[in-house]
């Protein structure tokens, strides 16, 4: 019962921060123009993808590991994706 305990408040410890993320987004967001909005939010998920597809280059072994030796693991990065999917919908609405 306990493991479950930890790994809702490891949730709402997330959706927290994802929250307060987004906020500064949209302060950040305020700066520019609606004009541009569009553009400057398509420019930063293109950064933001080409540094997760970095990261995952140099530590692909560490996740390859950490995904075999460790199945309990699955269920709570699936949660971390659909979490930061689901951020990413927030942030670009019309591009998904």
């Amino acid at each position: 019962m306990s493991r479950w305990l930890f790994l809702f408040d490891y949730f709402f410890i997330i959706t927290i921060m994802l929250d307060q993320l987004y906020s500064l987004w949209l302060d950040f967001l305020a700066l520019f123009p609606d004009s541009i909005r569009g553009l400057v939010s398509l420019v930063v998920f293109i950064i933001f993808v080409k540094v997760i597809i970095n990261l995952v280059k140099k530590s692909f072994v560490w996740l390859l590991l950490l995904i075999l030796f460790v199945p309990a693991s699955i269920p709570l990065i699936k949660e971390i994706f659909a979490s930061l999917i689901g951020f990413l919908k927030l942030i670009l609405p019309n591009i998904f």
